[in-house]
Parts: C-alpha cells; structure tokens; sequence
C-alpha cells in the first residue's frame, strides 16, 4: 500500500502525510502540484488525497480514467461548498481543511476498504 497527497500548501501536505502514516502504517509521498500529471499518470498508489484547486478539465479527465480503472481517490478543499462533493465525482469523498485528523484517516480508509472498483 502507497498514499499520494497533492495539496497547494506544502505544510498542509507535510501534516497530510504524518498523519496518513502513522494511521496505516505505509509509505506516504508528498506531491508537488506542478508535478500532479507526473504522479497520477504513474499511477503508483493506493489512494490519492488531491487538493480540489489543482483540478482542471485536462486533469479531471485523467482522473476519472483513475477511478474508471479503480484507482483510489479523497479530494480536500478549503471550499465549503465542496461539503458534498466536488462537481463530476459524485464518488470522491471530501475532507476539508484545515483537517480533521480523523476525518482524514476515516475517508482514506473508506477508499481503501472499497478496493480496486475495476
């Protein structure tokens, strides 16, 4: 199992990952976001936590190819009116910053506990 955290602000993604790790006990890689295409396109996770800001059209395709061939996905955002989703992933939980620890673990889990959906 691998975790990938793409967020815009770099503490926030440094908190995401000692978080992460320390729930489930594996490697957790911090991405930047100019490199996001980079990272998805290897497509070397388990579950991705992706900031909702850095989803363009271009890379909202890819990423529905992701989950379309099960790859894991949790979008966070400092955007309330992201409480019950983000437009076009109806399937992506959504934990809003600044994190809820918990909330965090609770919805990376959840995709985890789904498994591949291919």
């Amino acid at each position: 199992m691998r975790l990938l955290v793409i967020d815009t602000q770099y503490l926030v993604a440094l908190e995401a990952e000692h978080v992460l790790g320390e729930a489930f006990s594996c490697p957790v890689e911090i991405g930047m976001p100019r490199d996001v295409e980079g990272f998805l396109e290897a497509g070397e996770f388990s579950v991705a936590v992706v900031d909702a800001a850095l989803i363009t059209a271009a890379l909202g395709g890819r990423i529905q190819r992701l989950l379309d061939a099960g790859a894991g996905f949790v979008f966070s955002s400092v955007d309330s009116q992201h409480h019950d989703g983000v437009t076009g992933f109806p399937e992506v939980p959504v934990v809003l910053k600044p994190f809820n620890d918990e909330k965090l673990v609770e919805a990376v889990g959840f995709v985890l506990a789904q498994g591949p959906r291919n």
